[in-house]
């Protein structure tokens, strides 16, 4: 596949959705084993700006955010993603979001305001925090009941 078919295959899937620059390569590597032609086409790619892992990171942190997802999934999400970590790091780092609240909120929205003293309930609601990406500092806070 020449360089400029690569190019025109790369924007026409950029057109559908926005692709890091891991993801990108990969799937440009199923095309061809030209390594040469693939990293041409990504420098083109981003030179014109059509990606931006940067960008990238911003729009999906946003949509994790409001599905309220701990940092520790969006890392996940973010590595998934082809996202490079010094990216993902920096636009977790440039949030202003308050985890500690986020867990406690989300642990309401799916158990109700009462906080679990059953063992078992406590354990599933950690279960469910864990899931959603939030350390366990911030679990801990979000189940226990706050002393005056």
């Amino acid at each position: 596949m020449t360089p400029e078919a690569l190019y025109e295959h790369a924007v026409t899937l950029l057109a559908r959705k926005d692709y890091s620059h891991g993801e990108m390569r990969r799937v440009l590597h199923t095309m061809t084993d030209d390594v040469m032609t693939v990293e041409a086409a990504l420098l083109r790619l981003l030179e014109s700006g059509y990606i931006d892992d940067r960008r990238l990171a911003e729009n999906l942190l946003s949509r994790f955010l409001r599905k309220e997802y701990g940092p520790s999934r969006i890392r996940m999400e973010f590595r998934q993603k082809g996202i490079e970590q010094s990216v993902a790091e920096s636009a977790l780092g440039d949030t202003a979001a308050d985890w500690f609240a986020m867990a406690s909120e989300s642990r309401r929205k799916k158990f109700g305001d009462a906080l679990p003293s059953d063992p078992k309930e406590k354990a599933r609601q950690m279960r469910f925090l864990q899931s959603r990406g939030f350390t366990m500092e911030m679990i801990i806070e979000a189940i226990t009941p706050v002393k005056d």
